[in-house]
């Protein structure tokens, strides 16, 4: 009988190790990606894990920013002003 009981526990405690592992992974995998999505930038410490890019939250000077700009850029490649200057 005692053996069924520590057979038992040692069963439950196998169990719960492999649960809590599981959890613990899938926690450290969600961290890092959302890293990994942020990169360290400030403006997107609001992104939400969950809903990526599109629950993208900015403050009200990003917002004017790309909102009231009304300047169109330059339509060259990135770059190509300083390779220009090189050559020369």
């Amino acid at each position: 009988m005692n053996t069924l009981i520590v057979l038992a526990l040692v069963l439950v405690n196998l169990a719960l190790i492999f649960h809590l592992g599981e959890k613990l992974f899938n926690y450290v995998k969600r961290y890092t990606d959302h890293k990994k999505l942020v990169n360290d930038h400030p403006e997107m410490k609001s992104i939400d894990p969950e809903r990526g890019l599109m629950g993208f939250e900015s403050d009200d000077v990003i917002r004017s920013l790309v909102l009231d700009n009304d300047e169109p850029g330059a339509s060259e490649p990135y770059l190509a002003t300083l390779n220009e200057e090189e050559e020369d």
